[in-house]
């Protein structure tokens, strides 16, 4: 079975150095770009699963401090709400006690809520009293209710369901010092009256001490965490995240309890997660930016692409600098065959080295010498020849003219005496005077022209003037150089056998010359009797190589010759004819001013 070689169009249309950039690239850059390709998404994927590990990682330990921190304000109120001194002190009447009595109680809840908070680290503790016992003045962990009973939080405290958390947010309206607290409150009501509250236990932790698990560095470039009661943000982490996104995203964030969710807002995207305060009704979430959790990657990206970039071009300059020698020489070598191909065979490539290119080159520049040594040989050849064929063409010219017009002087001599003969004997002198040309082979066109006007004198007194001929000449082309005797023989044949075949045997014959640019047009055109087209082409076809013996006639065939040997194509003669409406014969010459042999 035989095997077909695998062909590549586009490569073996290419040229030598493009295909060895695509031999570098197949070998050397692909090969390298799609291992740095994998090893990006495969970097891409560890780095963005670290980056979610190490945020899972504080988010579970800023969730559990928070968590902690407030659990301890819980703990706190637990206790005192089972301490029967705080429902004693909320709910005895003033005067069924003494001021000593009185002054005891509070010594004793003092120190409980200082041994409470050595113990639990709650900044503070505070006990909001609706009794006009004289214990609570000028105490700071035992008030009046009556004197924070337009505050904000207060209301919602009472108007709730016995407990409470608040945040700094909710203490805007307070006085300095008295907003910067993290709280969880309990209404105490009255034992003997469930409905009636008696007092509102309070504990509460600095606000700076839950911001520090906020403010703690983010693990992803501009990631936050946020504390959350519904969609309103509580606390959130100094740096990250703009007003306006931690707004935005609020409302956008996944449920609680679930992993790390796509969350996209105002065209961006982000990763979140939530989880929830216990007993508290917060929650707190965390959000990373997408651009934070992949700026690994993308230095990664950067770095690999410029380690990919500088290997590249190491490897490119590497084989560039082997290969430049063997490329120059193939490119020295296309060009001098480009100049071969133009036509400057004398360029030679003197190659240097001992290789196959530069063997090849040797062998090339001795082909040249030989191909040289050969053309100058045949334009020698076809020199002499061109000479010879010249000659010989122009020996065949017709010499049955010669001979009818001294017949006919003679005739005119014998029959009548008159000044006629003198004029047809100097015409006909004439004619061969222009004939021979002081021997120059090539004559300007208007020579040329009076040539052929001293034939057509010569014949109109032969056969009392029954063709007129109409001369329509360019001046511009009267000096351009033609090889002479072209339009004699034309006239002749148009006269001979266009005009006279015809039944009349008289006609019109016009002569037309013109210079186009760098073409010289004659044309010889006649209303005589026409021929067929099996005529035309016996006549106005070029001789065959080595066969002078043809059925055409002979005058026109020799001028065919003649214009073939001496100008080559695409000049000539053409000719136009049909039976009954006459013939045209085109003659294109190149337009030569300088005398040329």
């Amino acid at each position: 079975m035989k095997i077909r070689r695998l062909r590549w169009p586009a490569l073996e249309r290419g040229k030598l150095k493009t295909k060895l950039l695509c031999v570098y690239f197949l070998l050397v850059v692909l090969p390298l770009g799609l291992f740095t390709l994998y090893s990006y998404f495969r970097i891409r994927s560890v780095a963005r699963e670290q980056a979610f590990s190490a945020a899972q990682n504080a988010f579970d330990s800023s969730a559990a401090s928070v968590q902690q921190a407030l659990d301890k304000l819980d703990e706190v109120l637990d206790i005192l709400t089972a301490d029967p001194l705080v429902y004693a002190m909320a709910s005895n009447d003033p005067e069924d006690f003494s001021y000593i009595k009185r002054l005891e109680d509070s010594d004793q809840l003092e120190l409980t809520f200082q041994h409470l908070r050595k113990l639990s680290g709650v900044a503070r503790i505070r006990l909001y009293v609706n009794n006009g016992y004289l214990y609570t003045s000028g105490r700071d962990s035992i008030l009046q209710a009556s004197g924070t009973a337009d505050a904000g939080w207060y209301k919602t405290v009472t108007s709730g369901d016995r407990r409470g958390w608040f945040a700094p947010v909710d203490f805007t309206g307070e006085m300095e010092g008295e907003q910067a607290w993290f709280s969880a409150m309990r209404v105490i009501y009255n034992p003997r009256a469930v409905l009636e509250p008696l007092a509102i236990l309070r504990a509460d932790t600095d606000a700076a001490y839950i911001f520090q698990y906020f403010d703690a560095g983010p693990v992803v470039e501009n990631g936050s965490l946020l504390l959350l009661r519904g969609n309103q943000v509580l606390c959130a982490s100094a740096e990250g995240l703009t007003e306006e996104e931690r707004t935005g995203l609020a409302g956008r964030l996944p449920v609680s309890g679930g992993g790390w969710e796509r969350v996209d807002w105002n065209g961006r995207r982000y990763y979140a997660q939530c989880r929830d305060l216990a007993d508290t009704g917060w929650r707190i979430a965390s959000i990373l930016p997408a651009a934070g959790v992949f700026r690994l990657s993308r230095e990664l990206r950067l770095e690999m692409l410029a380690v990919v970039l500088l290997l590249s071009g190491v490897a490119y300059l590497l084989a560039y600098a082997i290969s430049q020698s063997t490329l120059n020489r193939v490119s020295l070598f296309a060009r001098t065959m480009e100049t071969v191909e133009q036509g400057d065979v004398r360029t030679r490539l003197h190659p240097e080295g001992n290789d196959e290119i530069a063997q090849l080159m040797g062998g090339f520049d001795q082909m040249m010498d030989r191909i040289d040594h050969l053309m100058e040989e045949r334009v020698e050849y076809a020199r002499q020849i061109k000479h010879l064929e010249l000659k010989a063409l122009q020996a065949q010219i017709n010499p049955h003219f010669l001979y009818n017009s001294l017949d006919l002087i003679n005739c005119t001599a014998i029959s009548r005496n008159v000044p006629e003969i003198s004029r047809m004997v100097r015409s006909l002198g004439q004619f061969y005077r222009a004939s021979l040309s002081h021997g120059r082979e090539v004559i300007p066109l208007a020579d040329e022209i009076r040539h052929a006007q001293l034939y057509v004198d010569i014949q109109n007194m032969r056969f009392d003037n029954r063709v007129r001929v109409e001369w329509q000449l360019d001046e511009g082309a009267g000096q351009c150089q033609v090889i002479k005797i072209i339009l004699q023989p034309l006239i002749e044949n148009a006269m001979i056998h266009g005009i006279f075949e015809k039944p009349s045997k008289t006609g019109t014959i016009r002569v037309r010359t013109q210079r186009d640019g760098e073409l010289l047009r004659i044309t010889i055109e006649d209303d005589g009797a026409g021929m067929e087209e099996a005529t035309r082409l016996a006549n106005f076809s070029p001789t065959p190589s080595g066969n002078r013996e043809t059925e055409g006639g002979y005058g026109v065939r020799n001028i065919c010759d003649r214009l073939r040997i001496v100008y080559g194509e695409p000049y000539g003669l053409f000719c136009e004819s049909a039976p009954g409406e006459g013939t045209q014969v085109t003659v294109l010459l190149p337009a030569i001013e300088e005398r040329e042999e």
